[in-house]
């Protein structure tokens, strides 16, 4: 009996002096790697990251050193192994799906360097992937249109699983857009419409053979087909007079360019036409013998100049 616990002493001793050797090994390599990779950095915000990411990495170690020397059999250090490994995937969900996010936007491609996409509500240029997560160059937010707000945005890999993912450029550089302007009642809304529509055919002119070309591309991949690709004016009735909405081709990073180009030769060749008012809310009072189609028919009382007289009650 005392030869056992002398021999359990032994062991003990042993296993105290291996990991005491071991986390000063750890100590000493973990403050000397912090020296050489800081040496020729002058950002302290960089230093700092460096190290603590060094600390950090440090010990993770020595904790698997320390459940390596102290498993007392390579079993228990198996069933021990496991138990920390579900804790980990378990606190480490993000992480690990960030990581497969990674895996899926390389080897599928849903997005990649020089793609606008949106996805969870942020939108912007793809310009940076890493394993973790993907940096955006925001557009939108307070600007208006898609224009960039000079913010970078990192979203984590994992969005790829949890929400949709809108790619602007992939494979097809082009997005519909629509300019909407309103009419009043009297305007010459038919000379409106046809003007509108002639300043985009000859705007988007070039614009749709290169349309044409990319889709007969991306349907050798996709199931797509446009059979109208130039542009049209819808026409509507509000409010306040007559809702003309021209909606035509451009590039997905030309909008706001192209939407301005067409709004400034628009109101120009109104001016020029005449007869073309533009509508805003107003108020109208009407007096009620100026019907808006036509004459009322004649009354009882406007065919014989006198008031007919009133009906005794219960006739």
């Amino acid at each position: 009996m005392s030869e056992l616990f002398s021999f359990q002493e032994q062991d003990l001793l042993y296993r105290l002096a291996l990991a005491a050797a071991g986390l000063v090994i750890v100590f000493v390599l973990v403050r000397v790697s912090i020296r050489l990779l800081t040496r020729r950095i002058d950002d302290p915000d960089r230093v700092y990251r460096i190290s603590r990411q060094i600390r950090r990495t440090g010990a993770v170690v020595m904790l698997g050193l320390l459940l390596v020397i102290f498993s007392p059999r390579p079993t228990e250090l198996v069933a021990i192994l496991t138990v920390v490994g579900a804790g980990l995937a378990i606190a480490l969900r993000e992480a690990l799906l960030s990581v497969a996010g990674w895996l899926r936007i390389v080897l599928v491609h849903p997005y990649q360097q020089g793609d606008r996409i949106e996805i969870n509500g942020v939108r912007g240029d793809v310009i940076d992937i890493r394993v973790m997560r993907t940096t955006l160059m925001e557009i939108g937010g307070w600007v208006d249109a898609d224009q960039s707000t000079g913010r970078l945005v990192h979203v984590p890999n994992a969005w790829v699983f949890l929400y949709p993912v809108y790619n602007y450029t992939q494979g097809f550089r082009f997005i519909w857009n629509e300019l909407s302007v309103t009419v009043t009642f009297r305007s010459d809304w038919q000379a409106a419409r046809d003007i509108m529509e002639s300043l985009a055919r000859e705007s988007t002119a070039i614009v749709e053979r290169q349309v044409a070309e990319e889709i007969r591309q991306m349907s050798r991949e996709f199931l797509v087909h446009y059979s109208i690709l130039t542009p049209f004016v819808y026409v509507r009735i509000v409010e306040n007079g007559i809702r003309l909405t021209l909606r035509y081709l451009c590039e997905a990073r030309k909008r706001r360019g192209t939407e301005h180009a067409l709004t400034v030769s628009i109101l120009e060749a109104f001016r020029r036409h005449g007869g073309i008012e533009l509508a805003y809310p107003a108020v109208q009072v009407a007096l009620p013998d100026t019907p808006q189609f036509g004459p009322l028919p004649p009354t009882d009382h406007d065919a014989s100049g006198t008031r007919p007289p009133d009906r005794p009650h219960g006739a």
